[in-house]
This record gives C-alpha cells, sequence and structure tokens, in this order.
C-alpha cells in the first residue's frame, strides 16, 4: 500500500523483442509512479527521450523525440462485471505480478507522429531526386478528363 517511484530507461533491447517494430532504436526515460490502494491500482508515467525511426519520404533513419504522461487505473476484482479499457485494467486480487511490458511498447508507438519525415531540406537528397522524377513519369490525363471515364462509357 502507499505510493512507490520507480526510475529506469527503455533502450534498444525493449524493442528487439517486437518483430516490425517501426522503432529501430531507443533512449527512453521512464518515471513511474505507483500508487497502491486496497482495491487499485494507480499509475502514472512520464515517458521522455529520443527514438530512432524510418523516414517515411526518404527512408533515412530519422530521431523523433518523445515527451508524453500516461496513466493506468488497476482494479482488483473477482468479478469481471467491468470490461478492460484504454485506461482501466482488471486484475483479479491474489494476482501479485502486473508486466506493463505490452503497454509501455504501446504508448511509446501511439506517441510516434503519423507522418514520420525530416523537416524541409533534411532529406536525402538522392532519394528526393528520385522521387521527383517519379512524379513527373505519372500519367497525365488530358484537362477535363479523369481516371474513370472509362466506367462512364460502360454505363451507356
Amino acid at each position: 500500500m502507499g505510493k512507490h517511484q520507480y526510475g529506469f530507461t527503455i533502450d534498444d533491447n525493449f524493442f528487439d523483442g517486437y518483430e516490425g517494430s517501426e522503432i529501430t532504436s531507443a533512449d527512453i526515460k521512464v518515471d513511474l509512479t505507483l500508487d497502491r490502494h486496497t482495491t487499485f491500482m494507480e499509475i502514472k508515467g512520464v515517458f521522455e527521450g529520443i527514438v530512432k525511426s524510418e523516414c517515411d519520404r526518404c527512408l533515412e533513419e530519422l530521431d523523433l523525440e518523445l515527451d508524453f504522461e500516461t496513466s493506468l487505473l488497476v482494479k482488483f476484482t473477482r468479478t469481471e462485471q467491468e470490461e478492460d479499457n484504454e485506461e482501466v485494467l482488471i486484475l483479479d486480487p491474489s494476482e501479485s505480478e502486473l508486466d506493463m511490458k505490452q503497454f509501455f511498447y504501446d504508448y511509446v508507438c501511439l506517441a510516434l507522429p503519423l507522418q514520420k519525415v525530416h523537416r524541409e531540406g533534411e532529406c536525402d537528397p538522392r532519394m528526393i531526386e528520385k522521387l521527383e522524377k517519379l512524379r513527373g513519369e505519372s500519367d497525365i490525363l488530358p484537362e477535363g478528363r479523369t481516371p474513370f471515364d472509362k466506367l462512364k462509357d460502360l454505363m451507356n
């Protein structure tokens, strides 16, 4: 019972266990506060650090800064009246361990931006040049025409 503080680092070894992870490298400092009560436990976390991922535009390595807070409520109950959801986890009171590994992985992945790209001008110039060439080779339709015009002909 009471409050407990934990501090640790999430590094490359942590993400090695997740095949196909977008994160190739990490150095994240985690500070957890666990507040244990008789029927529930509140877990609050502060995550700060840098992860490396692949740039969506040029495919080169990209450093992404992370700085976010999370919270999770763990209720101890023998009945399954309530369903687990994103913020509440139901555990049997006889459970003596709580593996937070999947939660940490999910929190970090959800903190990543939807589009992971270098700032303008920082991408690999060779890849940008190739992308520009490919953009110019696309099929250009005459003005007023769309790719769906042929489908309209099928209706007649």
